[in-house]
């Protein structure tokens, strides 16, 4: 069953890629929402207001009239609101990793987050004139949309893999901890990581 939080990980997952229409629409449904939510809901919630207020304000007007985004759908159950997103495209990759790769070993060199395709293409061209070695082989991966640059021997000099960004549930100790960080103090941080002395010593082997 689709809970509040899921909600708004939804909104929140389909904003950046949404047109003014949409996001008219999602701002619509968190404000249905916001009688039934908790603390930390509500928080999320207004966050997910100010961004899709912040992304509406960027979209530059099309002179063409958009197509009418389709209505709301009733609710599946009580408080829960079902987003009309049924008629609209498939969800694009957020993200593109970029990785890179030694060109004696194939090690692998670093590795770079993009926003687009475009410009995770670019910065493996960029990568490849700052360090020239032909390209033979361009491979795309179908099931993954991975794609991969190699050399006449098949060894790889970079590869564009799509991926989403993880929204983990953060617990409250760690919410905390960051805070503190943000301040400055990072013993909290510390705490929740480095285990104390006595158990980190280890008895001697006979």
């Amino acid at each position: 069953m689709t809970t509040i939080t899921d909600t708004l990980r939804a909104i929140e997952r389909r904003a950046d890629r949404a047109v003014v229409q949409e996001l008219r629409l999602m701002t619509q449904e968190i404000q249905a929402l916001r009688t039934q939510l908790t603390l930390e809901d509500r928080a999320h919630a207004d966050a997910l207001l100010l961004k899709l207020s912040h992304l509406e304000c960027c979209q530059q007007v099309d002179s063409v009239a958009p197509s009418p985004v389709a209505p709301a759908v009733a609710p599946a159950g009580p408080g829960f609101p079902v987003l009309a997103f049924d008629s609209l495209e498939p969800l694009q990759p957020g993200s593109y990793l970029v990785h890179f790769y030694g060109h004696e070993l194939g090690d692998l060199e670093r590795v770079e987050l993009t926003e687009s395709l475009a410009a995770a293409a670019q910065l493996v061209r960029q990568h490849l004139t700052d360090r020239p070695r032909p390209v033979w082989q361009v491979t795309h991966d179908a099931c993954d949309g991975a794609l991969s640059f190699l050399t006449d021997d098949d060894m790889i000099l970079a590869s564009i893999q799509p991926c989403e960004p993880r929204m983990p549930d953060v617990e409250p100790p760690v919410a905390e901890a960051c805070a503190a960080l943000a301040g400055g103090d990072i013993t909290a941080l510390r705490r929740l990581f480095v285990a104390p002395a006595q158990a980190r010593a280890q008895p001697l082997a006979a």
